[in-house]
């Protein structure tokens, strides 16, 4: 497992230096574990970098000992420290872990914390601790809130395909990736080899144009609603259909992210989706053709005909503050290190933080002050647009159970390559929500 080590700035004494055990971490240095492992990889990363530096010149006594797992491997390893009760002073999570942390009672609450740093909770745009919260109670702090989903598509090769704009109804789109494939390029690239991206980024989306909201309200909150419902095997039967006709590239489940991003980059493919937080990455890395000619949207209208929601649900996109820190409460703790703990998650998710995210092309959950707007590239202007005319709805695997999560990522795979139905799709996840229950 690839993991970056960084040792912020060091306490005065040598004797005080992490050595990773629970006692060690007890005393005067904070051991940090993030999921930035490169640190120039999208917006949060830099900002995550530029932050952390800068709280390491303004609290020199302070000695912060940083793990960083890269994105696809981080869950994994959390788990690994949750299971052996190993916890890093500070460290991401999901909204799905939140509960059994909670319980267990090794986690401090968001207000906990926020209260010791005057003015950090008024910082926050509303709704962004919603993942976090548990029985009323929030308790990780976010870096970032957006769209988990965006259709990013090339407009120079849907031209040549003769489509001069992107199809905003189902019947639309599917003669338009007709027209791609007999072209010769792959309609829509994903890279679904961890599990995560195809049901996270797409399949939630298309899910919403036949649910609606309510309907995940009504499954989270058991009143009623199952994975079972009409409505959801029929976006599951649409997903599999378009894997079937060949929306997508063949390695679907074998190729990551980052190789996703190559095959569109070097154009074979005209559609691609990603979340918010690919644009930062993309204005950085992109080729300056493929650049200039990549727009923004989101998926078709499923008209009520096909058993969707017509109008009223083209426009959801689900949004989420993903990953979260939260700060891990010891007996040993001294108010003196708890504020430091708290001065430092302030730092990585607080305004002067968010300035430096909206600079490269990311979207916040803290508000920003003093941000020049004329500098914002296009591709992020669009992604600003497309937020304000989305209407937002929670991403599945960011608060459900993750034993529901985890059926819900690797039955995607399965279902991509035809070995199950849409129906055993459903009730293979619908089996683990009744497990939970």
């Amino acid at each position: 497992m690839k993991k970056l080590l960084i040792v912020f700035c060091v306490f005065l004494t040598a004797a005080s230096l992490f050595a990773g055990s629970n006692k060690d971490r007890a005393g005067g240095g904070i051991s940090l574990l993030s999921m930035f492992s490169n640190p120039t990889a999208d917006a949060n990363s830099r900002a995550f970098y530029g932050m952390t530096e800068k709280f390491g010149k303004d609290f020199p006594a302070v000695k912060v000992t940083h793990e960083a797992i890269p994105h696809d491997e981080y869950e994994t390893k959390m788990k690994t420290y949750v299971a052996a009760g190993e916890y890093p002073d500070i460290y991401e999570v999901k909204g799905t872990m939140i509960p059994q942390l909670a319980d267990d009672g090794v986690i401090y609450t968001a207000k906990e914390i926020m209260d010791l740093i005057p003015g950090w909770e008024a910082s926050f745009k509303d709704g962004v601790f919603e993942d976090f919260t548990y029985k009323n109670t929030a308790y990780a702090i976010p870096m970032q809130m957006g769209n988990n989903h965006n259709i990013f598509w090339n407009t120079a090769i849907f031209r040549e395909c003769g489509i001069t704009e992107f199809p905003k109804d189902w019947e639309s789109f599917a003669a338009a990736v007709d027209k791609i494939k007999a072209a010769g390029y792959i309609p829509i690239v994903q890279g679904n080899k961890a599990n995560w991206l195809v049901p996270s980024l797409l399949f939630n989306a298309i899910v919403y144009r036949y649910t609606g909201v309510d309907w995940y309200y009504s499954l989270r909150e058991n009143r009623g609603a199952k994975f079972t419902d009409r409505q959801f095997v029929a976006a599951t039967a649409l997903l599999q259909d378009m894997a079937k006709k060949g929306y997508f590239n063949t390695d679907i489940n074998s190729i990551d992210q980052h190789q996703m991003y190559t095959v569109y980059y070097n154009k074979k493919a005209a559609m691609m989706v990603d979340g918010f937080w690919g644009v930062g990455t993309f204005v950085s890395e992109m080729p300056g053709d493929v650049l200039s000619s990549t727009r923004i949207a989101q998926f078709p209208m499923i008209p009520e005909s096909m058993g969707g929601g017509g109008a009223k649900y083209a426009k959801i996109n689900q949004a989420a503050a993903g990953w979260g820190y939260v700060i891990t409460k010891r007996n040993g703790d001294t108010p003196e290190k708890l504020k430091a703990m708290a001065q430092l998650v302030q730092y990585i998710t607080g305004s002067s933080y968010a300035n430096i995210v909206v600079e490269n092309s990311g979207l916040p959950a803290a508000k920003t002050s003093g941000v020049d707007e004329s500098k914002l590239s296009p591709l992020y202007r669009d992604l600003l647009a497309l937020n304000n005319e989305s209407q937002y709805a929670p991403v599945f695997d960011v608060q459900l159970n993750p034993q529901i999560v985890d059926a819900f990522y690797s039955n995607t795979q399965e279902l991509l390559i035809g070995s199950i139905t849409p129906q055993r799709y459903a009730e293979l996840i619908q089996a683990e929500v009744d497990k939970t229950r």
